[in-house]
């Protein structure tokens, strides 16, 4: 049995997410405001793709996929090309799509290009909205996200995106205490040596 033929849980489930990777997805989204395109010259939304594997009733992100895509202004369409490639990358990596992040301008309200246009309408697809080319943006509830379900995408309240998603560190170090040092240590031996069986 492959990753991607687990199915995906129903609308309503939890997000785990590498603290690493919504770093670098976000990182990517917002380079993009540096980038200029059209007549006018003006700045581009970027987008990018969450991608993982399905386990019991959550999604967990393993990865995020970059089309490196031109910059169009204000909006994104992906190329046909392109389109392939994410395929291709998730069939190779054996990962189900999970999320699209993108940015916008001004808000981050889900515009009905957005809904026409999504790359996914998979129930439970995820579409992630980050505002103002997504600068001053570091956590999932500072953005707008948008679920599909039965036929149209859906918002989520900020107490669902709070409860739903979980950003979390990918590499967790045990902090010591002074408490913990040599001196709490020599207690801890002479009171087991206090209580050991001694020889006859």
């Amino acid at each position: 049995m492959t990753a991607r033929s687990v199915p995906y849980p129903p609308p309503g489930c939890r997000i785990r997410v590498p603290e690493a990777l919504w770093a670098a997805a976000l990182e990517e989204v917002r380079h993009y405001a540096t980038l200029r395109a059209g007549p006018e010259r003006s700045r581009s939304e970027g987008l990018v793709y969450l991608a993982g594997v399905a386990i019991a009733d959550e999604l967990i992100v393993t990865s995020v996929l970059r089309l490196h895509h031109a910059p169009q202004g204000d909006r994104v369409q992906p190329t046909l090309a392109e389109v392939r490639w994410l395929l291709s990358t998730l069939r190779d990596r054996d990962e189900k799509l999970i999320a699209q992040l993108h940015t916008h301008r001004h808000g981050a309200a889900h515009s009905s290009g957005d809904d026409r246009m999504a790359t996914s309408f998979h129930e439970g697809f995820l579409s992630i909205v980050a505002p103002k080319f997504a600068r001053g943006i570091h956590r999932i509830d500072q953005c707008v996200v948008h679920e599909y379900r039965n036929g149209s995408f859906q918002p989520l309240s900020y107490a669902e995106s709070v409860t739903r998603f979980r950003v979390h560190a990918q590499i967790v170090d045990r902090h010591t205490v002074a408490s913990e040092g040599p001196t709490r240590w020599r207690r801890f031996v002479k009171r087991l040596k206090s209580i050991a069986r001694r020889r006859r």
